[in-house]
């Protein structure tokens, strides 16, 4: 199947339904949405700043599939999702996508070796296509949702532990260095440079206020809850703004190697969660790798249930 691919920055109205029912018809064959939430959300209105969207069409002009670039994350890299019309399976068109992403990132830059792919379900197909094309699975993730309406218990922190927000240029280097020694065994977060976390206090999201730290009775940080709320400030250019209803995010939490079994963990949890809906957000969401029994026992009996499953793939 001869197949044209276009490259548009943003889509037109006509654009945007042609892309939102192959969605809904992958969804109806597949059983599963094959875009993220967030992305299906911002497509809705054309796309967002900083994202590349990527049609093919077949011969007699219908959209065969599409696929969307986000290069906003420059600690993370580049990261990719598509999806294919069911009856134009099987002609490459996967294929096709997948190669232009890589073009893209190579264009801006980035080398086309550091694209993420992400599969939103365990799909073979999925795998398939990644492997053959240099990626390995990396992790499986599970997003995880609570209603934010739901009773919270008190949070009890150990004793001698205080709870206050982040400051930016004074706590710098001691939360790197606990961040390190949280997650040594997970590199992708563990190893955080200062460069890393300077570029995220630098985006539209970041509040100081959302970001939690447990002292310790020596001044020493034992553990933190930075939170995060997707879609209540501007993006990119100051002038595009997310059209969807604010959501709470657990973006990350982490314990110190002796301050865990404490409680310490469930408490900044739920002192992240009581932060959120102070400011109004009725849900919140995480993620959290699937082999990670511990912490998804913890989310489980605060609530939180399996909203969805995403596969990282790495070339």
């Amino acid at each position: 199947m001869a197949t044209a691919i276009e490259v548009w920055p943003r889509l037109d109205p006509e654009q945007v339904r042609e892309v939102l029912s192959l969605v809904d018809e992958v969804a109806d064959q597949d059983g599963t949405f094959p875009l993220s939430e967030h992305v299906i959300l911002h497509l809705r209105h054309g796309g967002d700043a900083d994202t590349r969207n990527v049609l093919a069409r077949a011969s007699d002009g219908h959209l065969s599939g599409y696929a969307h670039l986000d290069v906003t994350d420059l600690v993370e890299g580049p990261s990719g999702e598509l999806a294919v019309l069911p009856g134009d399976r099987r002609h490459g068109i996967g294929h096709d996508l997948v190669a232009e992403l890589l073009s893209l990132c190579a264009e801006a830059g980035g080398g086309e070796r550091r694209l993420r792919l992400w599969a939103h379900g365990e799909s073979s197909a999925a795998h398939a296509l990644a492997t053959s094309m240099g990626f390995t699975r990396a992790r499986v993730l599970w997003q995880m949702r609570r209603s934010l309406y739901a009773a919270l218990p008190t949070a009890q922190f150990p004793p001698g532990t205080r709870l206050r927000s982040f400051l930016p240029g004074i706590d710098d280097a001691d939360w790197l260095g606990l961040n390190a020694a949280a997650f040594e065994d997970l590199p992708d977060q563990g190893r955080w440079t200062a460069d890393d976390l300077s570029r995220r206090m630098g985006e539209d999201w970041f509040d100081p206020q959302g970001f939690l730290l447990a002292e310790a009775s020596d001044g020493s940080l034992a553990g933190f809850h930075w939170t995060k709320i997707h879609g209540a400030h501007s993006h990119g250019d100051h002038h595009h703004h997310h059209a969807h209803d604010p959501i709470g995010e657990v973006y990350v939490i982490g314990v110190g190697p002796g301050h865990r079994g404490t409680g310490l963990g469930r408490a900044l949890l739920l002192a992240g969660l009581q932060h959120l809906r102070a400011q109004g957000l009725t849900q919140a969401m995480l993620y959290v790798d699937s082999d990670n029994r511990s912490a998804i026992h913890l989310y489980e009996s605060l609530g939180f249930v399996r909203w969805d499953t995403d596969v990282l793939y790495r070339r």
